[in-house]
């Protein structure tokens, strides 16, 4: 999942997908869940994680990011969230990853619904840029992104959000870090982008990789 150099401002989902600390108030940290109760348990392999229905795969460590949590929108499958950081110096990044299915929705009907909630978690949050996103190497898959600044508790941070059309599935990144960091935590996202660049997820249906949006 991979971008232009103005990667600074931007998230990815390239990798082929991913999301943030602005995640739905419904979704629900599993980590420490009872078995019993985590779905995806019987998908781990090793130290990964893979999303049964899309195939997508989740280390627990990629390019110095570590995996905080598994998150899930509901147990259906159709939903699912998780969540890396990195830490530069004292400082984190942070990148929430999302694989969704979403009916009849455009890359920038999906980046336009969650526009508001990832502006909401800043103070006097502006609009950098906005528009369509050309992902490197990946000239099938629809994107659309949105940069913003804004403040959490007084400090300058800097979010990006990415909406991907796979298809069946769809994808959302959600980076977030402070504004000081701008240089290195692009450079970080990009290694991080690079090593999710290439997975595309399989639909439930047929269990083939989909490159285009459903009819």
């Amino acid at each position: 999942m991979l971008f232009r150099t103005q990667f600074s401002r931007s998230l990815l989902i390239g990798a082929g997908l991913l999301c943030f600390a602005s995640t739905p108030a419904v979704a629900e940290c599993l980590v420490g869940a009872e078995p019993l109760f985590d779905p995806f348990a019987p998908y781990k392999g090793g130290s990964a994680i893979v999303h049964k229905e899309s195939g997508f795969v989740f280390p627990a460590e990629v390019s110095g990011f570590e995996r905080l949590c598994e998150m899930t929108t509901d147990f259906s499958g159709d939903n699912f969230q998780i969540r890396y950081e990195r830490l530069l110096g004292e400082q984190p990044i942070f990148v929430d990853i999302a694989v969704v299915h979403l009916e009849e929705l455009t890359a920038r009907d999906h980046y336009r619904i969650f526009k508001p909630t990832v502006m909401s978690h800043y103070s006097s949050a502006s609009i950098e840029s906005e528009g369509d996103y050309f992902i490197s190497g990946r000239s099938d898959l629809p994107a659309y992104q949105g940069i913003f600044d804004g403040q959490k508790n007084q400090v300058p941070w800097h979010v990006s959000l990415t909406a991907i059309d796979y298809g069946y599935w769809d994808a959302r990144l959600i980076a977030s870090y402070p504004h000081e960091l701008d240089v290195p935590a692009q450079e970080a996202l990009m290694e991080l982008v690079a090593a999710f660049q290439w997975q595309s997820p399989a639909t439930p249906e047929v269990g083939k990789k989909n490159t285009g949006k459903a009819p």
